[in-house]
């Protein structure tokens, strides 16, 4: 059980942060400050606060209420980013980088766009159906890392070869499916 936890959050947040605007941001902070490093500090420092926020918040819900309602609001939740993330993949407003400039305002910069974020409601919502939530956090940490390591490494040159419009079309479907799966019982 814990093993099949930790690879539904790390699978999770992969499909979820690919072309998400944190490893947009991610990309374009690596390709400014050219210190992939740095970058990824700040931007992990961020998700891991982030993702402790939303196991804490996760673990209270499922002492209060019944997994049968968790897992019905999980489920629209899923359906609701998935149609959410469909609707905004045409979108041509282009992601800017804005200029941090410190470890302090990259942190800043990640943590305030990942609040109320998809990435933390789906953290969340595992957390809350879980018995492992610490596993739930350690998948979703290596799922940030490997995403956003691909981000650091990439910097712009990623947004050049992979159209995010597709992967944003992509990670909606997936997130709509797994809505249905679990709205139903099924996953």
């Amino acid at each position: 059980m814990p093993i099949q936890t930790f690879v539904e959050s790390l699978g999770l947040i992969l499909l979820m942060e690919l072309g998400d605007k944190t490893m947009l941001t991610t990309m374009c902070l690596s390709a400014q400050y050219r210190r992939p490093g740095l970058v990824l500090l700040a931007t992990m420092t961020a998700l891991t606060t982030s993702s402790v926020i939303a196991i804490i918040i996760g673990y209270i819900l499922s002492a209060t209420l019944p997994v049968e309602i968790i897992t019905y609001v999980s489920g629209i939740l899923f359906l609701s980013l998935g149609i959410v993330t469909l609707a905004r993949a045409n979108s041509d407003i282009p992601d800017s980088c804005d200029n941090p400039g410190t470890l302090f305002g990259m942190f800043s910069l990640v943590l305030f766009s990942e609040l109320g974020d998809k990435s933390q409601i789906a953290i969340l919502a595992l957390a809350a159906q879980s018995i492992f939530p610490v596993i739930v956090l350690m998948g979703s940490i290596l799922g940030f890392l490997i995403v956003n390591s691909i981000g650091v490494l990439a910097g712009n040159h990623a947004a050049e070869r992979i159209p995010m419009k597709v992967i944003k079309k992509v990670v909606g479907l997936v997130f709509i499916v797994f809505g249905l799966l679990v709205v139903f019982g099924i996953l």
